[in-house]
């Protein structure tokens, strides 16, 4: 695409987000890449509208479905419905979430593309939607449970609180899951690492099974550790493999879940490097830019390592997908996600759903 040409570096993105019509064509380009869709009932009849520009009196990019009769725009139905803030605002604010290693506050947003810390928020929030991963994970499945929160700290008012583990915490349980790369279909494009993570509300078997449910295919091969929380769980999949880190049995074969504590520092050092604090009400939307972010890479080739014992062992190579290719994908799941500002000035997702039927 021409005017993203170069817009993998800063004075790239810049220079092609400097016209507001250029962004709306851009836009167009990546969230419909098979041309003008209604996002009511999916027809690609319409007819192009006379806007202000031209003499009319719509403004840029309305179209009128030939089918329903509904009109709509490119943000229709989107994260960006009904926004006054520029779409070059818009775009920016993605091409700097995705740029980043491990997100971005909202205060550091809001002083990149001027716009107030609130507005930043809200901005984060609604482009976590469209990062909510797209299908259960699938093949070989590590599950592992992270407590994220503040330092552990004894609670006489709930004994129970680490059930029989030593110590009391206040921390959150979450079920972490990573799907390991070309274990589902060696021939499927996207077939990269994929990861979730899903707040509960303790570490009991039923909260455990409460977070399997419609995040990973009963088909997978689920690896956990020996926990008795995974027990039950574990048994409505195809296979259920643990290691026993008690007997520091950390491996065994292909046997591990090192995927997923993997995975579990991500979500570690990103809340207390870049947010600090997450509201447990939001946390489930940071979970999935993270996991977005954990994904957005590819296998090219392999490179030997060597271990802390000497042994040289071939590891895979991974290459960062562009950050154009990455709002390609991501802005060709908009269709569907949408969320509103609360009265209160918060942020509610009103759907992650299918474009159609809305």
């Amino acid at each position: 695409m021409n005017d993203l040409e170069g817009a993998e570096s800063v004075h790239g993105m810049v220079r092609a987000f400097s016209n507001e019509e250029r962004c709306r064509e851009i836009l167009e380009s990546m969230t419909w890449p098979d041309g003008p869709t209604c996002p009511k009932c999916g027809s690609r009849r319409h007819s192009t509208l006379r806007d202000r520009d031209m003499g009319g009196k719509e403004r840029p990019g309305v179209r009128n479905c030939l089918d329903c009769g509904k009109r709509y725009t490119v943000t229709s139905h989107t994260p960006m419905h009904s926004t006054k803030l520029p779409l070059s605002k818009w775009l920016t604010a993605i091409w700097m979430i995705l740029q980043s290693d491990k997100g971005i506050s909202s205060v550091r947003l809001a002083q990149l593309i001027g716009i107030s810390q609130k507005t930043a928020w809200r901005m984060g929030h609604a482009i976590r939607l469209m990062m909510a991963p797209g299908r259960p994970l699938d093949g070989i499945v590590e599950a592992d449970i992270a407590l994220v929160g503040g330092a552990p700290r004894k609670d006489p008012s709930d004994p129970d609180a680490r059930r029989g583990k030593q110590g009391d915490t206040s921390k959150k349980a979450v079920l972490v899951a990573v799907e390991r790369p070309g274990s589902r279909d060696p021939d499927d494009p996207d077939d990269g690492p994929k990861a979730s993570g899903t707040p509960m509300a303790g570490r009991s078997s039923e909260d455990v099974a409460e977070a399997f449910e419609g995040r990973i295919s009963s088909d997978a091969h689920l690896m956990t550790d020996a926990g008795t929380s995974f027990s039950a769980p574990g048994s409505g999949f195809a296979a259920h493999d643990t290691v026993v880190h008690g007997a520091m049995e950390f491996s065994r074969g292909i046997v591990s879940a090192n995927g997923a504590e993997g995975f579990t520092d991500r979500i570690r050092r990103t809340v207390v490097g870049v947010f600090h604090h997450i509201d447990p009400l939001h946390a489930p939307r940071y979970f999935d830019e993270v996991g977005w972010r954990w994904g957005q890479r590819r296998a090219d080739g392999t490179v030997t390592r060597k271990t802390r014992k000497g042994r040289v062992r071939a590891v895979p190579k991974w290459e960062r997908i562009s950050i154009v290719g990455q709002m390609r994908k991501l802005l060709a799941r908009a269709v569907g996600c949408e969320g509103r500002r609360t009265r209160a000035g918060g942020f509610m997702a009103l759907c992650v759903s299918s474009p159609f039927g809305l």
